[in-house]
């Protein structure tokens, strides 16, 4: 059985050799003069580095993901739509979200990071607070960003990895933090275009693999 894109937080490919797990790398270029300005950007910048730096691994963007009918490219072009929803709240853009492999284009890294330096120069106090639109209506983008952004940015980073043939070591904190708030909505994120059924962890299963079996992927 397939898994769902996880659309509203907003089959495994043949791994090559890696000399270890990726972990998230300092990012380089405008977003590293930016001071945090709430708790949930400062862990939105953590999951993003995380990204960035298997975003940079990435070969083969036609490479199959664990996302049902998704590539590397598609899962780089949903994260581009979810950077967008903070970049809008400055640009007055709407976020791209219908057509993942267009939004990522023939540059998929170089895309996903001219859009992510645009949002990171958007989080600021004041656009914090701005509403944008939510999986459950209007919010503070401060909101959108800890309780759909960063997860989905977090678990695509894995699925990037699977993608890439690369182990990924996700960010422990992140990890904790989106599996507790998951656990409560058990069903509400078996919906379609969110998670695919669970998948039963091993015995002595670590966290971050609690999570991804959490949602609906094989480890």
């Amino acid at each position: 059985m397939g898994i769902a894109p996880s659309e509203n937080l907003l089959a495994l490919t043949t791994s090559r050799p890696s000399p270890g797990p990726l972990s998230p790398a300092p990012l380089i270029g405008p977003s590293t003069t930016l001071r945090a300005v709430s708790t949930n950007s400062d862990k939105y910048r953590k999951a993003i580095a995380g990204f960035s730096t298997v975003v940079g691994s990435v070969q083969d963007w036609s490479a199959a993901s664990p996302c049902q009918g998704w590539t590397a490219r598609d899962v780089v072009g949903h994260v581009i739509g979810g950077v967008q929803v903070i970049s809008g709240v400055q640009t007055g853009k709407a976020p791209q979200r219908g057509d993942p492999a267009a939004n990522a284009g023939e540059d998929a890294a170089g895309a996903f990071t001219r859009e992510r330096d645009l949002a990171f120069g958007a989080l600021t106090e004041d656009n914090l607070a701005k509403k944008v639109q939510g999986p459950m209506g209007e919010m503070p983008l401060d909101q959108m960003i800890g309780m759909f952004l960063t997860p989905d940015v977090l678990i695509h980073t894995w699925d990037l990895g699977r993608a890439a043939g690369v182990a990924v070591e996700l960010d422990p904190q992140l990890v904790e933090e989106t599996y507790n708030a998951l656990l409560p909505i058990d069903a509400m994120v078996r919906s379609p275009g969110v998670f695919g059924p669970k998948v039963e962890p091993p015995a002595d299963a670590d966290a971050q693999t609690k999570l991804i079996c959490f949602v609906g992927r094989a480890p």
